[in-house]
């Protein structure tokens, strides 16, 4: 395959606030890899399958490759679990960009005459670009 051609599997972001570190060291950068069956899998897990925080948790400790100057496994599930919820918001928002594009389609039903139709939301409008 031609370097050209290859395929990415890794975005880097700036988080909106920031995980700060026991030593009190903020760290924006991070770098995400997409979700693999692998981790679909993991997460079928009887105790994460009935708690969603817990699961994110999970998730974001297996995906996040790197977050500021951690690397690797030193991103586990105490990390993510300290980060800001805007943090973790932001990030199952952007591996949903990830996956599917920044565009979903949602149901819509108009409130006046009850008529129900297909919008497309653009979910980087909920934060700033």
């Amino acid at each position: 395959m031609a370097n050209n051609d290859t395929v990415k599997t890794e975005y880097t972001f700036e988080l909106p606030k920031g995980y700060v570190d026991e030593k009190g060291q903020v760290h924006k950068e991070v770098t995400l890899r997409e979700i693999t069956g692998a981790d679909q899998e993991a997460m079928l897990n009887p105790s994460l399958k009935n708690n969603p925080a817990k699961m994110l948790t999970a998730l974001l400790a297996r995906v996040i490759t790197k977050l500021g100057t951690l690397e690797g496994r030193q991103v586990d599930t105490g990390v993510t679990a300290n980060m800001l919820k805007s943090d973790r918001d932001f990030l199952i928002l952007k591996l949903k960009e990830i996956d599917s594009g920044p565009e979903m389609e949602i149901d819509v039903e108009c409130p006046d005459c009850s008529k129900k139709f297909k919008a497309m939301l653009d979910i980087s409008d909920f934060f700033g670009k």
